[in-house]
Formats: structure tokens, C-alpha cells, sequence
């Protein structure tokens, strides 16, 4: 048994980008007997199950395929999470290309942590302009990601979440939403929290939310989330399934408001005109409007009463 960590990558025809993914998992610093891969195809159609095979002298790799019909990253998770024997499970992409430490480092997080934790990975070049990350593919074989970040360092490809970092700070459990930036790119968390949390709910079929939702669950159930920027990995650039990802997004954050009603995710779809920003950024920009409202009023009425 490969009791310590399972790495979950759901895919579909993306032979070429979960090669170099599963290259890069190859080149991770803790032994190969300490974590293993679960693969799991949403009814894809290309040469994924030779690939897994391939790797299977180098991994300890195990390959899942379900029926087309229709996106269904979620359940995917689910098969993945459901077959795991590790007692903290990862989440990546194909196409996320893991730096060398970044197991043992999850591995490290979760074992010295009090209380459960829901870690979310850095991602350089996740999302970053194209003429930043124009260069990278010469970098994404998985040979050496260590060397590609440098890239990305170099060229500022940084995570696309950093502008919150910068402006909200890494202590994101402070945050109101931390929930908000769970994307299953890349994090982890235990094995039993994410069963306790119900999994990834199916009824989330279209591009993005149900990453999300899960990790409100994890939040209403006290997980601690962390962000470490080394824990992290290279987002290669390819091309979308879903070219709408903003209006999926929007969607999805309605529906998760539908389903939990809490005060944070009633802040998903306020209209602040033309300008689109994070849901913590948003209840922030309340929070200081609010503020601006009741100084005023205070200020207003203490005039009143000394006059």
C-alpha cells in the first residue's frame, strides 16, 4: 500500500500534456513507494491508457476510465479519490507540472499541521498573459521543472491569484472566502476530510464550481486553509476546452450561493459594472463602503448632537 500520498489527475485527450505531468511526478525528491498516481480518463479517446502503462516501471500508476458524457472533472476526482490508499490526496491537472520537492512539501504541511488542512499549491504561469509564457513549452517536458519556474520568475508568469496575495496576504485562512481560490489545479488536503466533506458534487457538469463547492464544505468544516508559494508547480500553456471560462464561472458561483446561502457566497454576482474581481475583492470593496457609509453617519449625528 502506498500509504502516504495519492496523486488524482483527471484528464481527457491530453496524452501529450499528462505525459510531461506524469514525467514531472517521476522526478519528485520522496521515493517512489511513498505516494502513487491515479489517472483517471473522462472518456477520452486517445492513447492516455498506453501512456499510463508506459510509466507504470517508474510510478506506482493506476488508470480509470469513464463514459463521455459530458464534462465530469468532479466524478472523476471522486473515482480517483475513492481508489486512493494514500491518507492525503493531491489534486493536479494534466498539463500541471509539479516542482521536484513539491510532494514531500504537501507531505511535510499535512503531517506537522494540528488540525486538517486544505493546501492550496502556487501555480506560476497559471493564467498569465500569453507573451509571458510564449517561451515555456521549450521548459514543460517535466525534465526539470525546478528550471522552468526559474523561467517564469524571470518573466514575472506568476500565479494568476498572486494580485490577491499581494493585496490579502498569504494568510488566507484570515481571509473571508478562502474557499474562493480552491481550484483543484493543484492542492491537497486529507483523505478524510474530503470524505467527511462529501466529495465533489456531480451535479457541478460544466467547466468549473465544483472545486469550489468542495472547498466551502472543507471551510464550513473548520479545514485550515494554507497557501505555501513553495509548494508549487508549472502550469504549461495549452489551448481551453472552455472558452467562456467567466461566464461558467459566474454560473457556478450562483448555484453555490443557491445551495449554502451563507453571507460570503451572496457576494457571487454583484454587479460593480464594467469591473470583474474576486469574490474576496469584492466583499472587501463592500466591507469598505460600508465602512465610508457608517463613518459618515457617525460623523453626521455627533455634529447633530453638539450643536
Amino acid at each position: 500500500m502506498y500509504d502516504e500520498i495519492s496523486v488524482v489527475i483527471p484528464t481527457f485527450n491530453r496524452c501529450a500534456l499528462l505525459e510531461n505531468t506524469l514525467r514531472a511526478l517521476t522526478r519528485q525528491t520522496i521515493k517512489k513507494d511513498r505516494f502513487e498516481v491515479i489517472v483517471v480518463d473522462d472518456g477520452g479517446r486517445d492513447d492516455t491508457a498506453a501512456l499510463c502503462q508506459r510509466f507504470s516501471e517508474q510510478l506506482n500508476i493506476r488508470y480509470y476510465w469513464q463514459n463521455d458524457n459530458g464534462f465530469r472533472a468532479g466524478k472523476a476526482r471522486n473515482i480517483g479519490v475513492a481508489a486512493a490508499e494514500g491518507r492525503y490526496i493531491v489534486f493536479i491537472d494534466a498539463g500541471v507540472l509539479l516542482q521536484q520537492d513539491a510532494l514531500a512539501r504537501h507531505l511535510q504541511l499535512h503531517r506537522h499541521s494540528t488540525a486538517p488542512v486544505a493546501c492550496i499549491g502556487y501555480v506560476w504561469g497559471f493564467e498569465a498573459p500569453e507573451a509571458l509564457t510564449q517561451n515555456l513549452n521549450a521548459f514543460g517536458n517535466g525534465e526539470d521543472v525546478r528550471a522552468a519556474i526559474a523561467q517564469c520568475r524571470e518573466c514575472h508568469a506568476v500565479d494568476i491569484r498572486q494580485k490577491q496575495y499581494d493585496e490579502f496576504g498569504y494568510n488566507i485562512s484570515a481571509w473571508p472566502a478562502p474557499f474562493d481560490i480552491f481550484w483543484t489545479c493543484h492542492v491537497s488536503a486529507e483523505k478524510e476530510a474530503l470524505l467527511k466533506a462529501g466529495l465533489f458534487d456531480e451535479a457541478f457538469n460544466g467547466w468549473g464550481g465544483e472545486d469550489v463547492d468542495l472547498g466551502v464544505r472543507l471551510f464550513l468544516q473548520n479545514n485550515r486553509f494554507v497557501v505555501d508559494p513553495d509548494i508549487c508547480s508549472l502550469h504549461v500553456p495549452h489551448k481551453k476546452l472552455v472558452a467562456d471560462h467567466k461566464g461558467e464561472s459566474e454560473n457556478a458561483g450562483k448555484k453555490i450561493h443557491a445551495k449554502y446561502q451563507l453571507w460570503q457566497t451572496a457576494f457571487y454576482g454583484c454587479d460593480l459594472g464594467e469591473s470583474k474581481f474576486s469574490l474576496n475583492k469584492v466583499i472587501a470593496l463592500y466591507a469598505d463602503q460600508s465602512r465610508r457609509e457608517n463613518h459618515a453617519f457617525i460623523r453626521k449625528h455627533l455634529y447633530r448632537s453638539g450643536e
